[in-house]
């Protein structure tokens, strides 16, 4: 099952419902009506030096991506960044915020 983030018209930056640490198998839905068919997904937290990159394709405004195991391992929000690519340039479409409450058990 995915976490859905749903863009309305007008709208580029959502935060979502909370995630716990150390869920793996995440996957997050983006659904926006101008969303490219081919699109980036950079995901970050706080504590890493490097986003991770994938690559997705969408059909009728639906993508759906994994979320990076190694950022559901910390205790920091997650960022999403919605990466339109266009030939040789390219721009952030939509900004995602993904809480993560931390484990009590470790």
């Amino acid at each position: 099952m995915a976490i859905k983030a749903l863009f309305p018209v007008g709208t580029t930056f959502i935060t979502l419902d909370a995630l716990y640490q150390w869920d793996y198998g995440q996957l997050l839905e983006i659904e926006a009506a101008s969303l490219p068919s081919i699109i980036e997904v950079h995901f970050a937290c706080p504590s890493m030096t490097e986003a991770v990159v994938h690559t997705c394709s969408a059909i009728n405004g639906i993508a759906t991506v994994a979320i990076p195991d190694r950022c559901l391992e910390q205790t920091h929000e997650i960022t999403a960044w919605v990466y339109e690519i266009d030939g040789s340039a390219g721009r952030t479409r939509y900004s995602i915020k993904i809480p993560i409450i931390a484990s009590p058990f470790y």
